[in-house]
C-alpha cells in the first residue's frame, strides 16, 4: 500500500465560524464515518487499476468478466469498488447498470433473482403472483433477464435492419453485479446463482461483470466444480495498513472535509471554505501535537487495525458535539483530544461485566466449563461435561460441610443455603442462558442456540469466552459466602 501525501500551503483563515459551515462539516464527516457517505480511497492504487481495467473492458467492449476482491473486514473493499464505479459513471455515463446483492439479505437464490429484477427495473406483470415474476423456476426467470441483457452479437444473429432500411446495430447495457458477503452465496444449495452468472460472463451471453467481495481467502475452494470451471480465477487482495502512518492516513481520510464535494452546495462562501481548510490543517496538528490522540491511534493499530471501529469508538462523539461556539479552528485539537480520551462508544473489551448479572447456577456452570479447559486440555465442552464437573464440585462441598468444614454458609452454589443440587432440566436452561449472553460462544461458526448438525442441546460444543483466572479474580472481589466458594473452585484445580 502506497500513500502519497501532497504538501498543501497552510491556511491563513482567521474569520468566524458560520453555522452553515459547521452543519455541512458535521453532515459530511459523520456520513463518511457511519458508512452513508462517499469515502475517499487511500492507497491501493495497483488494486484499483486492476478492478478499473476489468470493469472498463466490460462497459466499453462488452466483455464478460468475473473477479474476487478479498480482504479483511473494514479494509476498504466496498470503498474500492464504489470508487471504480463512480469513476466509470463519469466517463461512461448511461452505458451500464449496477446490481448490488448482499449475502446477509439475499439468503437464497430466489430472493437474489427477485432483487435482480427489482434493481434492473424490469417491467413485469406481477398481479397474478403477488409481486413475483410469472416464471415458475430459476432458469426461466434468468432466461427472461438474458433476453434484456443479450450480447449485441447474439441479438438477431448480430445485426438488425431498421425499418427504413438502415444498417443499425442493437446494443444492450452492460451490467456490473456486486456480490457483497460472497462467501454466503457459496453456501446456497447447488450454487445456482453463481453458476448462471459466471456462465453468462464466460460464454459471452451478455456484457456483465461479476465482482465478489469476501474476507475469506480460501473461498474459491468452496465453489462447486461446475461453478469453479466458469470462474475466471482473477482476484485482488487488499491488506491492512502495515505502518502506523498508513493507519493514520486512512483514519484522517474519514475525518477530512472533501471541499470539492461541498463547493457545489448553494450558499457556500469564503468563510465556509476557509473554516474547512483550517479544519483539515488542524487534523495533522492533532496527530503531531496530541500525545493522547497518538496513543489511541497506536492502540488501535496494535490491537485490531480496524479503521471503522476506531471511527465508531473515538470520532463519532466529538464530531457530533461540534457547534459554532466550540468549533473554532484553534479549539479543534483540544475538543477532539479531550473527547477521545474521556469518552468512547466502544463496547467492553471482555465479558466480565456480565458476571454480576448471572445467577448462582449460571456462575457455577460457567466455572465448571472454565475448569474443563485446564483439566481436559481442550478449549471446547458441552453441557454434559460441564454438568458432571458441577456435580463433582457440589458433592465435595457437601462432604466438607457434613464433616464440619470451616466453609461459611454450608450451601452449594446454585442451590441456596440448604445444599440443593439443581436438576439437569433446570441446569440446561441456565447453560443456554450463558449462550444467549455470549459468555459461551458456539464452537461451530454460524451456530447459536439452535441445532448443530443434529446434535442435541446437551451435546452441542461451546467455548468459554472468559478465563478461570478472571472469574476467580472477580469472585474474590465480590466477597461473601458465594464469592468464597466460587473463588476456591477457581483456585483449586
Amino acid at each position: 500500500m502506497s500513500i502519497a501525501v501532497a504538501e498543501k500551503p497552510k491556511s491563513t483563515y482567521s474569520g468566524p465560524v458560520t453555522e452553515l459551515g459547521v452543519r455541512l462539516l458535521k453532515k459530511h464527516v459523520l456520513g463518511k464515518l457511519s458508512g452513508r457517505g462517499k469515502k475517499r480511497l487511500v492507497g491501493f492504487e495497483e488494486e484499483y487499476g486492476h478492478v478499473h481495467h476489468l470493469l472498463e473492458q466490460t462497459v466499453a467492449s462488452g466483455e464478460g468478466n468475473s473477479m474476487l476482491v478479498i480482504g479483511p473486514r473494514g479494509v476498504g473493499k466496498s470503498t474500492l469498488v464504489d470508487t471504480v464505479i463512480h469513476s466509470l459513471q463519469e466517463t461512461h455515463k448511461g452505458e451500464f447498470l449496477v446490481v448490488r446483492l448482499n449475502g446477509f439479505l439475499q439468503t437464497d437464490d430466489k430472493l437474489a433473482i427477485r432483487e435482480i429484477w427489482r434493481q434492473l427495473g424490469v417491467e413485469m406483470d406481477l398481479e397474478d403472483q403477488g409481486g413475483q415474476p410469472k416464471t415458475s423456476n430459476f432458469a426461466d426467470t434468468l432466461t427472461s433477464i438474458l433476453a434484456l441483457l443479450s450480447h449485441p452479437d447474439e441479438l438477431n444473429n448480430g445485426a438488425e435492419e431498421d425499418d427504413d432500411g438502415g444498417g443499425g446495430r442493437k446494443t444492450s447495457l452492460s451490467v456490473v453485479f456486486v456480490l457483497d458477503e460472497f462467501d454466503l452465496f457459496v453456501t446456497h444449495p447447488r450454487q445456482t446463482l453463481l453458476y448462471n452468472l459466471f456462465d453468462i460472463a464466460q460464454a459471452r451471453k451478455a456484457p456483465i461483470a461479476v465482482l465478489g467481495l469476501t474476507s475469506r481467502v480460501d473461498i474459491v475452494e468452496g465453489l462447486e466444480k461446475r461453478v469453479k470451471s466458469r470462474f475466471s480465477h482473477r482476484s485482488v487482495h487488499l491488506r491492512l495498513p502495515n505502518s502506523i502512518r498508513q493507519f493514520w492516513a486512512v483514519i484522517r481520510s474519514g475525518l477530512e472535509v472533501d471541499e470539492d464535494e461541498l463547493d457545489e452546495i448553494e450558499g457556500v462562501g469564503a468563510e465556509e471554505r476557509g473554516y474547512w481548510e483550517k479544519w483539515n490543517e488542524k487534523l495533522e496538528e492533532l496527530w503531531e501535537e496530541s500525545e493522547g490522540f497518538r496513543r489511541l491511534v497506536r492502540r488501535g493499530y496494535a490491537l485490531t487495525k480496524d479503521v471503522k471501529g476506531f471511527w465508531a469508538s473515538w470520532c463519532l462523539f466529538p464530531i457530533s458535539y461540534l457547534t459554532t461556539t466550540n468549533a473554532n479552528s484553534d479549539k479543534v485539537v483540544a475538543l477532539v483530544a479531550q473527547s477521545t480520551t474521556s469518552t468512547s462508544l466502544a463496547g467492553p473489551e471482555n465479558r466480565l461485566h456480565i458476571l454480576p448479572a448471572l445467577t448462582e447456577l449460571e456462575l457455577s456452570l460457567l466455572i465448571a466449563a472454565a475448569r474443563l479447559d485446564i483439566i481436559s486440555d481442550t478449549d471446547t465442552c458441552n453441557f454434559n461435561m460441564a454438568y458432571d464437573e458441577y456435580k463433582s464440585l457440589a458433592a465435595k462441598v457437601k462432604v466438607q460441610n457434613s464433616i464440619g468444614s470451616t466453609i461459611a454458609g454450608g450451601g452449594v452454589p446454585g442451590g441456596g443455603q440448604g445444599g440443593k443440587l439443581w436438576s439437569r432440566e433446570v441446569a440446561v436452561g441456565a447453560w443456554e442462558g450463558l449462550g444467549r449472553r455470549e459468555v459461551l460462544v458456539p464452537a461451530t461458526i454460524g451456530v447459536g442456540i439452535g441445532a448443530q448438525g443434529g446434535v442435541g442441546r446437551e451435546g452441542r460444543m461451546w467455548r468459554v469466552d472468559v478465563g478461570l483466572t478472571e472469574i476467580g479474580r472477580w469472585a474474590g472481589q465480590s466477597g461473601g459466602v458465594l464469592g468464597g466458594v466460587l473463588g476456591k473452585w477457581c483456585r483449586e484445580i
